[in-house]
């Protein structure tokens, strides 16, 4: 079996290539900034370890062998795919280029990161951003194993392993279809949408954990009609006459003018609705990872 091995390497290539087009070692070495002696001895090794004399010395200086000649044309194509490689090596080393997980829950889906995530793209094309939805507590979970680079939650209480950076702001708004009881008020109670059917997000979301706890809280359970998986399809729903529901307000702007729906602020000190970006709590964030941590929490501010 032939050995694998190579025994050069693309420094040895370089001062070939340089040698063969100049026509001198010494302008090949100027060119390479190495000692002509430095250059030479390479060139002698490239030839004993290719087994072929690859130049040929005459007191002019240099010319390609035809086997130099067979080499300095590959060689040159090899030389720009090496150079090649280096720069996108490189760029994923400097954060130009990469892959980045992100996980977030649909409140960040739907309310904040499509324009983000737009920019960030714009400013950045480079780097792929994959983009999973989950519950809060699942994105905390993701990042704290690895499995997701960078997580954006709701309100989520101590998780260990995570880093938690305050970013997006909105309020709780109840929403009602226009011709509903509570659909005109200025502000609404809790307990006021406890007197009505209800359509919400299945359980598992930290926006039903939250329903839940007010509603204990006030001694009386959800009166849920309906769950539903999306915004989309709670706003549908409430539309249809199966209830109010109550979501951030900045999720239910694009559909109350479409399904006659309206939006009131829910008067309640919890009803303020907290994003919070995230990250592994003892890890080093990718370079590409940490360019879009780094765009999110700029583009983060309160509503």
């Amino acid at each position: 079996m032939m050995n694998s091995r190579i025994g050069f390497d693309w420094r040895d290539l370089e001062v070939f290539v340089a040698a063969a087009e100049s026509g001198s070692i010494a302008r090949a070495a100027e060119r390479c900034r190495l000692a002509p002696s430095a250059a030479s001895k390479r060139l002698s090794d490239l030839e004993a370890a290719l087994g072929a004399p690859l130049l040929e010395r005459h007191n002019r200086g240099v010319r390609p062998t035809a086997a130099g000649q067979a080499l300095l044309q590959r060689s040159r194509g090899l030389l720009e795919e090496a150079r090649r490689i280096e720069r996108e090596v490189r760029s994923y080393g400097e954060g130009l280029s990469g892959h980045v997980r992100l996980f977030a829950n649909i409140s960040a889906i739907v309310e904040y990161l499509p324009a983000a995530l737009a920019q960030f793209a714009k400013a950045w094309p480079g780097i792929r951003v994959e983009l999973e939805e989950h519950v809060s507590s699942e994105v905390a979970q993701a990042v704290a194993e690895n499995v997701a680079d960078v997580g954006v939650v709701s309100d989520l209480s101590d998780f260990d392993g995570v880093a938690l950076h305050p970013c997006w702001r909105d309020q709780l708004a109840l929403l009602a279809p226009a011709g509903h009881p509570l659909a005109h008020a200025v502000r609404v109670r809790f307990a006021q949408a406890l007197e009505h059917p209800m359509v919400g997000l299945k359980p598992g979301s930290t926006l039903h954990s939250r329903l839940l706890r007010a509603a204990a809280e006030l001694g009386r359970s959800l009166p849920m009609q309906v769950q539903v998986g999306s915004f989309d399809a709670m706003c549908a729903m409430i539309a249809a006459g199966m209830g109010v529901g109550i979501m951030p307000r900045a999720a239910s702007l694009p559909y109350l003018d479409a399904l006659r729906l309206t939006a009131t602020p829910l008067d309640e000190s919890w009803a303020e609705h907290q994003l919070y970006l995230c990250r592994k709590a003892d890890g080093e964030l990718s370079p590409a990872a940490a360019r879009l941590f780094a765009h999110l929490a700029a583009q983060a501010s309160p509503i």
